[in-house]
């Protein structure tokens, strides 16, 4: 992935936020007949590896499941938050070209297929991640414990442990000062839930950039 300095994070604590956050996940592996791709929710446990560990499954019918199975090479994961055209118009001059501010984490590592005995496991913590913020969040106790093992063979679960992560954050980093606000300040209007999260992240990788003329 292309990223210019400015448009790092600060830290590393803002790509596992935005893993956090944005857990829709991209899962792309080579294969033989050329590369797949399978869209699905991953979970990050920070406590394993030197740059964490992604956790998720995949339906055993899907062909994919047997590819990573056979995964000699590094797999990526793509996550993507909140991202935006941003119009020329929107410019106090109008004298840039339009563009997209968005941010992304790239996440590379090798597979590991989960054992029978643990597949249960990476569920109810799946389950709790994505359950737990909603009120009254749907527990897997609610349904008798067979009605949980009986859907077990038809997935293949596994771990992701991240070896090399890229993040970027194009947020108007290289852009003066009037013209980030300008956007900030449209996305913050917007009806938009997510336009709103992302002038909030403008916000907050242009913190303490000087106005110009300072």
């Amino acid at each position: 992935m292309f990223v210019r300095d400015c448009w790092k994070p600060r830290d590393l604590e803002e790509a596992y936020e935005l893993i956090g956050a944005y857990p829709w996940a991209l899962l792309v592996q080579n294969g033989d007949a050329g590369p797949y791709a399978t869209n699905l929710p991953l979970y990050l446990d920070r406590a394993r590896g030197p740059h964490g560990t992604l956790v998720g499954h995949i339906a055993r019918a899907n062909e994919h499941a047997r590819v990573l199975s056979e995964a000699t090479a590094p797999v990526l994961a793509v996550f993507e938050g909140p991202q935006s055209f941003v119009s020329a118009s929107w410019y106090p001059k109008r004298d840039m070209p339009g563009t997209y501010y968005y941010a992304a984490v790239h996440c590379y590592g090798a597979i590991r297929i989960l054992g029978d005995g643990a597949v249960e496991g990476a569920l109810e913590e799946l389950n709790r991640r994505m359950e737990g913020p909603l009120p009254n969040g749907w527990r897997m106790d609610e349904i008798p414990h067979s009605e949980i093992t009986r859907r077990l063979p038809a997935i293949v679960a596994f771990e992701l442990e991240i070896e090399r992560l890229e993040a970027k954050f194009k947020l108007g980093q290289d852009e003066p000062v009037k013209d980030m606000l300008a956007v900030a300040e449209r996305l913050d209007a917007s009806a938009d839930p997510s336009a709103r999260a992302l002038a909030a992240l403008v916000r907050r990788a242009n913190a303490g950039r000087p106005p110009e003329g300072a």
